[in-house]
């Protein structure tokens, strides 16, 4: 039947008496055809729409109708009717535009921020161990808490002696790092070694992916040749993924070495290095070298603090034993959930998934006031439902529909949002962030996705859907679209809303604030030298079969090499030191003034480094006091100690905070016989980055020295990158077979030196500007839609002779002030909050007033003008079309 269907005859049937059914049949045939059919909508509205046209004929049920939760079509249940309700509010947004953009906007905002520093946290340190077991791995250090050394790397006497010594763990390996020439057919590149013991492997728990692991027995001694593991992404890159690369011969520095397997990939210890070796028993090692780095796999059974019981026993039996290079030595263990990043940059990235917590809250309050205010507009259709019988669930459903499409509008654009944030988070985190190339959209941040677009469908959904009229429908239908701006309640609700956004966007800006103030000061820091137009690049020294074959190699080639360098006209001025300037890491030694005992407060820990004469020249480091290095310094074989040296001013300062340091001599090492006679004194270069103390160093000459890789810093008249092909030239005349590697200028080191900072910054800026527009677009919003509904009421009072000037005041002032109070909870708020940021901050207290003051003073601004916009075009309305509206 094309008309009326079966169960509204029945209906009919039940309710209408007989003289007037039948003419009723025919009226409402042409009724559903023409309105109810085509909208499809639910049984409930069907009935609303029969018993108001029974009605208006004046007909009157001859009994009391069923309920209308009990009518139900055939086959209609929960999944049938949560259906009609999406499709009820999919019609509902789509005759809304404006409200749905801004919504699904203010959502995919605050998802995509969420998704994308999710992304980062999880791969960074939520991600899964590629190892078994990852919570019986412990990480030793070596320390001397007399000295403040808690994270000492282990020589590799002291390495073999804990191996055969402990009874606590299953497997003890150590792993050291270094850099080796890889001669192939064509070329020749310069690639990071590792060493690995032949457990190294067994204590991660896992396997060659192609090939066999180190054999304890015989690669340890070197008994079986020289062998060779390759890192996973380097076999993918320099062989293709061929599997018969395993098998086949490299030469690593001259030697040859035979691939026994691929490693596979773990993003932590694996991928430090190109190719790994084994580390070789080496019984003439020194004790007092400390290079390598050592982890453990705990037996079944043993726990932290038994093992710990166990390693400091071995280490104050080595000190016993070793005095002098072991005095003090105790260890430190670090479980395996440090490994993955520094605490630090633990902390930065939880405070920026903690900034995108506080921007989504943001997104759901203005989603919950924007369904709040739209609620509020169809609170008469919401009553009449209500009255006609539709129970509490029903409306809670179908309001709760809209929240819970637009979040899935939002999620799915806020998932692509973030893909494209990850690629500039990339390109952005690229020296900051570790790990940064495995960050990804993967199945866990799909699913925190959904997660997140659940909850904010019910944070922003359930208060207006709880706030449905069902406690006075007969006021509601009496008051109706005449109702000036919602009850007091719902003005109250809202106003709650714009001051928690206010809060939590007041909380964003401080903290941003802060960082990007610290960032200020930082940049204002002297790092001790000028890195403009300073090329740096590194190559490796010939190779020698002596110390003092090696000591003249080194002497000729480097004054070979340096004097070609120096004869480009671009080139001003050209030195070699064996540590590159702003290093990730560096070289440690004692130095004591000789004339004090050996106290805790006499020896300091410095860098040391060997540099060729006009090394400070070329990096503008002025002497302080003295004279500079010359070729008659020359540690060996030429001198004999004590060797003239140049210390750094830190250096100078801390031994001889009040004395004149020329000529003054220092034990370094902690050896009798490495005496250095103070002949200048340095300006303090700040060499670990801007935010970090001056480094003490002592400078030693490097001609004679022995010393490999070479770091060269080369000043130039401009582009310093220029200068690379004849580099390469020079290079090649001198010895084809060696790279040159870590090309660079100083400006991109000290830029990158502070990428992680300088990132925080970024990010949190970012999402606290979002906060702020999303905050006040909320306070627009209301203020713009509650100004709307009281335009009939501005328009009898400005009629009755109430000044513009007083109600435009009176306007603003009840906008503004939920957003003071928020400002005020917000101050209270950052003040908490900001402590957590100490660690990330530079000569910038978390408590500091102008941050304050300013993000208060702006963020009130703001309010105000996001007020007076509305009220100043209410006001343009002529008070004779308000009066005609009403």
């Amino acid at each position: 039947m094309s008309g009326v269907p079966r169960l509204a005859r029945w209906v009919l049937a039940t309710v209408v008496p007989k003289h007037h059914r039948d003419y009723l049949i025919g009226d409402l045939d042409e009724e559903y055809r023409r309105f109810i059919r085509p909208s499809r909508i639910t049984v409930s509205a069907h009935l609303w729409y029969w018993r108001q046209v029974l009605r208006s004929t004046g007909a009157r049920p001859s009994r009391r109708p069923a309920p209308i939760q009990t009518i139900r079509y055939k086959g209609d249940g929960i999944v049938m009717s949560l259906l009609m309700d999406l499709r009820f509010a999919l019609r509902g947004v789509l005759k809304a535009p404006g409200f749905t953009l801004v919504a699904v906007i203010t959502l995919t905002l605050g998802i995509g921020a969420n998704t994308a520093i999710f992304s980062v946290v999880y791969s960074v340190l939520l991600a899964p161990f590629p190892y078994e077991q990852p919570d019986r791995l412990l990480q030793i250090w070596g320390t001397k808490a007399e000295r403040g050394w808690f994270m000492n790397s282990l020589s590799e006497p002291n390495f073999w002696d804990f191996k055969e010594r402990n009874q606590s763990f299953q497997y003890l390996a150590a792993y050291g790092g270094s850099s080796v020439n890889l001669e192939g057919d064509e070329y020749a590149e310069r690639v990071r070694a590792g060493r690995l013991s032949a457990e190294f492997l067994r204590a991660l728990g896992v396997s060659p992916t192609l090939g066999r692991d180190f054999l304890p027995a015989e690669d340890d001694s070197g008994e079986d040749g020289r062998v060779v593991l390759l890192n996973n992404n380097f076999w993918r890159t320099r062989y293709g993924s061929d599997p018969d690369a395993v098998g086949s011969t490299i030469l690593l520095d001259g030697n040859a070495f035979t691939v026994i397997g691929v490693l596979p990939h773990d993003g932590i210890w694996l991928d430090q290095a190109h190719v790994f070796v084994p580390l070789v028993h080496d019984p003439s090692e020194q004790r007092n070298n400390n290079v390598l780095v050592m982890i453990g796999r705990l037996k079944d059974g043993v726990s932290e603090g038994a093992a710990y019981a166990d390693m400091e026993g071995i280490a104050r039996q080595l000190a016993e034993s070793y005095p002098e290079f072991n005095g003090g030595m105790g260890v430190n263990f670090a479980p395996s959930t440090r490994w993955r990043a520094d605490s630090d940059m633990r902390l930065a990235l939880w405070v920026l998934m903690g900034a995108v917590g506080f921007l989504l809250l943001i997104a759901c309050v203005n989603l919950a006031n924007l369904l709040l205010a739209r609620s509020t507009g169809k609170q008469r259709e919401t009553a009449v439902c209500a009255a006609l019988g539709a129970g509490r669930g029903r409306i809670f459903r179908r309001m709760l529909a809209e929240s819970v499409l637009i979040a899935c509008v939002g999620a799915t654009l806020g998932l692509v949002l973030a893909m494209v944030a990850v690629h500039l988070l990339k390109a952005l985190g690229a020296s900051a962030v570790p790990r940064v190339e495995e960050v990804g959209v993967n199945v866990w941040v799909l699913g925190f996705t959904l997660l997140t677009a659940v909850a904010t469908a019910v944070l922003s959904g359930l208060l207006p859907a709880f706030k449905a009229p069902f406690a006075n429908l007969v006021n509601e239908l009496r008051e109706g679209d005449r109702s000036v701006s919602g009850n007091r309640g719902q003005n109250r609700i809202r106003e709650v809303l714009v001051g928690a956004e206010v809060a939590l966007a007041l909380v964003l800006l401080v903290g941003a604030g802060l960082l990007v103030r610290s960032f200020g000061e930082l940049q204002k820091v002297d790092a001790g030298f000028d890195s403009e137009n300073r090329l740096t690049f590194a190559i490796n020294l010939p190779a020698a079969v002596s110390r003092e074959e090696e000591s003249e190699n080194t002497r000729l080639f480097l004054n070979e090499f340096l004097g070609r360098l120096r004869t480009f006209p671009q080139v001003r001025a050209a030195a070699a030191v064996n540590w590159k300037a702003l290093g990730a890491s560096t070289i440690n030694m004692a130095v004591r003034d000789i004339g004090r005992p050996s106290t805790e407060k006499s020896t300091f820990l410095a860098d040391w480094r060997y540099v060729t004469p006009g090394y400070f020249q070329t990096l503008g480091l002025s002497m302080v006091r003295g004279r500079d290095l010359t070729d008659q310094d020359r540690m060996y074989p030429l001198q004999a100690p004590p060797w003239n040296i140049v210390i750094s001013r830190a250096l100078a300062d801390e031994l001889w905070p009040t004395e004149d340091p020329i000529g003054r001599q220092v034990m370094m090492w902690e050896e009798e016989q490495a005496i250095g006679t103070v002949v200048g004194v340095v300006e303090s270069m700040r060499e670990r980055g801007p935010d970090r103390n001056p480094t003490r160093v002592v400078y030693m000459s490097y001609i004679g020295a022995t010393w490999s890789p070479v770091y060269f810093v080369v000043h130039t008249a401009g582009d310093p990158m220029s200068l690379i092909p004849m580099v390469r030239g020079i290079l090649a005349d001198l010895d084809s077979s060696l790279p040159i590697y870590e090309i660079g200028n100083l400006d991109d080191s000290l830029t990158n030196s502070v990428a992680g900072r300088r990132l925080n910054t970024l990010l949190l800026s970012a999402f606290s500007f979002v906060a702020l527009v999303l905050a006040l677009a909320g306070v627009y919003g209301v203020m713009a839609y509650s100004v709307a509904r009281r335009t009939s009421e501005i328009g009898v009072r400005v009629a009755l002779g109430a000044g513009p000037a007083k109600v435009l005041r009176q306007i603003v002032t009840g906008g503004v002030r939920p957003a003071l109070i928020g400002i005020g909870i917000g101050l209270v708020g950052a003040f908490g909050l900001s402590r957590f940021l100490s660690n990330l901050l530079f000569e910038i207290e978390p408590t500091d007033p102008v941050t304050y003051l300013t993000v208060a003073s702006v963020l009130a601004i703001a309010a105000v003008v996001a007020c007076y916009l509305p009220a100043r075009r209410a006001l343009g309305v002529s008070p004779v079309d308000a009066l005609r509206e009403e």
